[in-house]
């Protein structure tokens, strides 16, 4: 009986507890995002899919950070969440350190048109709709992801595999392409040209193109840079070349390339303008060009020009200067403008000289004929041709190793010079008998 009370006794005292009180949940009312440089805010906020007014809890915000982290655009993700100025709610953060490096991507002897298979990739694959300009991280777990996208669209039996690949330098791109390696181009045709012989196009073409792996983007940028250049120095500013044919070559190993050239109308040139120069600058450069208005457009002799006027600059102290050309084409009467936009950047002067290797007695005569004076514009090639002048007009009978070293302050935009003077290592004597003799030498 005692026993049974006492269960009793503990059983009502266990009704009686309270159960656990669920967690508070409060409205978020703010949403911030920090460290993001190429992905936007809106973008970073699509995908977190943490809305403003919602209530939210700690696992939200954990469930936030793993879809950011899915898409393999960052490094890493971190929040904070605090309560609002009013108490009232939630205010959120977000920081984010993007994956560094990002490439365009293409594809190479896939059987899908490029469209369908980037549009495939922006609604499957979450990076795909992070940036408008179609680039990528190149990142092994991205590739990947791509990779499998790509095979599980096409279907069937190809596969694909995903690599950064630099075939023009400095613009490397990830290609997504079947195994293997590609054919070398080994002959290059054209069809279609009446202005220029195939003989001349052929023989441009084959110097950079012959012996290089094929794919439709390094044709096209080969094309762009030689090719097309022929033609824009007879005013056929507006040639395309709107098929390439690819085919085994009959006789070689590799591939021959047939490419289908519409010439266009011959163009005038119209007005050259160029902009971003010093004021000072504007009398050198003046006619530096030689261009002339109704000329034929030769956009050759245009961006020679623009080079030109960089090393002009460049010579007189603008070490950073950049220069870039564009051109606007006027259909209605078969004229072409041109722009050379020219950034000088700073102006950098010539600082301390300082002489190394050289007695009391010739260092004043060497300081003497160097003719860059401190505070002067710089001339970055004069140290170089200083020490050639010495050497060529036989200044020092032993000269040995020379060298200059410059050294560029950012700062204050000076460039201090060093010129390194060496003796030359004396020649060995050989030994000749002298006839008649005991022995002895002459030099």
């Amino acid at each position: 009986m005692k026993w049974f009370l006492a269960l009793t006794i503990a059983a009502a005292l266990f009704a009686q507890q309270k159960k656990p009180v669920a967690p508070a949940v409060f409205p978020l009312e703010a949403l911030r995002v920090e460290g993001n440089h190429r992905i936007s805010v809106e973008k970073i906020l699509d995908v977190a899919a943490l809305k403003i007014g919602e209530p939210v809890i700690r696992t939200d915000f954990d469930q936030a950070r793993k879809r950011l982290m899915d898409t393999g655009a960052f490094q890493s993700v971190a929040y904070e969440f605090k309560p609002s100025a009013d108490a009232k709610g939630v205010d959120g953060l977000l920081h984010v350190i993007e994956v560094d490096a990002w490439f365009p991507y293409r594809f190479e002897d896939l059987p899908a048109a490029d469209d369908a298979l980037r549009g495939m990739l922006r609604k499957r694959v979450p990076i795909a709709m992070l940036t408008a300009d179609d680039r990528i991280p190149a990142t092994k777990e991205v590739i990947a992801r791509y990779t499998s996208a790509i095979e599980e669209f096409i279907g069937g039996d190809v596969r694909v595999t995903g690599k950064v690949i630099a075939d023009v330098a400095d613009q490397p791109a990830i290609v997504f392409r079947p195994p293997g390696a590609r054919a070398n181009i080994a002959e290059v045709h054209f069809i279609g040209n009446e202005v220029l012989p195939s003989s001349a196009l052929i023989s441009t073409l084959a110097q950079v193109a012959v012996g290089v792996p094929y794919s439709d983007e390094t044709m096209r940028q080969l094309l762009d840079a030689s090719t097309r250049a022929q033609y824009e120095e007879r005013g056929r500013v507006g040639v395309t070349f709107p098929k390439i044919a690819v085919e085994k070559a009959p006789k070689v190993d590799g591939v021959s390339v047939t490419i289908t050239v519409k010439e266009g109308d011959s163009y005038n040139l119209g007005a050259v303008k160029v902009t971003g120069v010093p004021p000072g600058e504007l009398d050198g450069i003046k006619n530096i060009g030689k261009w002339r208005s109704g000329d034929i457009a030769n956009l050759e002799e245009v961006r020679a020009g623009a080079i030109k006027i960089a090393d002009r600059l460049r010579n007189d102290g603008y070490l950073k200067v950049t220069q870039k050309t564009t051109h606007t084409i006027h259909e209605e009467n078969h004229t072409v403008d041109a722009a050379i936009l020219v950034d000088a950047g700073p102006q950098y002067h010539m600082g301390k000289l300082t002489i190394d290797g050289l007695d009391l007695l010739t260092e004043p005569q060497i300081r003497k004929a160097w003719s860059l004076q401190p505070g002067a514009p710089f001339r970055p090639n004069y140290p170089d041709q200083f020490l050639k002048d010495l050497r060529d007009q036989g200044v020092f009978e032993n000269l040995g190793e020379t060298r200059a070293e410059k050294t560029v302050n950012e700062k204050a935009q000076i460039v201090d010079v060093k010129l390194f003077f060496g003796v030359a290592k004396p020649k060995e004597k050989t030994g000749v008998k002298v006839p008649g003799g005991r022995g002895g030498s002459l030099e």
